[in-house]
């Protein structure tokens, strides 16, 4: 009876101080359920804009980043095709050894078509971010004087040119004719390729959901691209000596390789005439495409 008497006693005391606990929570455990439920919440939101606005990578964008309007499997085609002109050139003209050419033909039909389409692409990009500030002033006058989203982009892609009128003129059409704002800029976002836009297209998205003044949320938004185009000058500025070293230090064996070959022509004829040579070749490419890469990425970096 003893032992009933203090285990129920044992209970009742452990359940006080559970009810007190609860009662009297220290502002540690308050705000550690205060931030799971930040966390919670950044997790919705980040999922929302996940299904919203889905970022979509792979050739068929990459090619559309570039600006060219040519099919995938066209595009894949041309590239093997220059693969194979390659290796024609280097084993019937130059005479390289099979594996060599065959290896150099590879890597061409890889490596030229993937710097084309990045070449391209920072050139599509620098002509929209160019204008992509005045575009936003033009939608937000059009705001201001009492236009609506739909009229603001129609205006912007009447009165523009190059990339900026090309991609307001397809989200005006798409929104004519009824397709979802979100599905339309996503798919616009995802081809073009632009932080940037992609940031106007959660702008636009979060107004039609939320609500508020659009013209205050897109004059706002253009001070920041504004302001991220001067930081990019002046960092441009700034580095200026390193990407002229990165330049030289690049180019510094190929202008040596051609001074030989212009001064002695036969003095490399062991590089490329025997198996020894071809192996020479194979490392020594290796290790300067590996270097170059370090050095322009060095050199070379986005502000974000």
């Amino acid at each position: 009876m003893f032992f009933l008497y203090s285990h129920k006693k044992n209970i009742e005391e452990l359940d006080l101080k559970r009810r007190l606990g609860e009662i009297f929570k220290t502002p540690a455990q308050k705000e550690i359920h205060t931030s799971s439920l930040i966390k919670e919440s950044a997790s919705e939101a980040e999922s929302y804009f996940k299904s919203k606005l889905p970022k979509v990578e792979g050739v068929t964008q990459w090619i559309q980043h570039s600006g060219l309007e040519i099919d995938p499997a066209l595009f894949g085609t041309i590239s093997i095709l220059l693969g194979i002109i390659v290796f024609l050139v280097i084993f019937f003209i130059i005479q390289a050894d099979l594996l060599f050419s065959l290896l150099f033909g590879v890597a061409s039909s890889f490596i030229l078509p993937w710097l084309l389409l990045s070449y391209l692409t920072s050139v599509q990009k620098s002509k929209f971010l160019a204008e992509f500030p005045t575009a936003l002033d033009m939608i937000q006058r059009a705001l201001r004087a009492g236009h609506s989203a739909e009229r603001a982009i129609e205006m912007v892609a009447t009165r523009s040119t190059g990339p900026i009128e090309k991609a307001f003129k397809q989200i005006s059409e798409k929104m004519s004719l009824g397709e979802p704002p979100e599905i339309v800029l996503a798919d616009i976002s995802n081809q073009l390729g632009i932080d940037e836009f992609r940031m106007l297209s959660i702008v636009l998205v979060l107004q039609r959901e939320t609500g508020g003044s659009l013209a205050e949320s897109v004059e706002n938004f253009s001070k920041i691209i504004r302001a991220r185009q001067n930081l990019k000058k002046k960092v441009k500025a700034l580095t200026g000596e390193v990407r002229a070293t990165a330049m030289i230090l690049t180019s510094i064996p190929f202008v040596i390789g051609g001074l030989i070959y212009l001064s002695s022509p036969h003095y490399l004829d062991a590089l490329f005439y025997t198996p020894t040579g071809h192996t020479l070749l194979l490392v020594a490419g290796g290790m300067l495409t590996t270097g170059i890469t370090i050095i322009f990425r060095m050199a070379y970096k986005d502000i974000y």
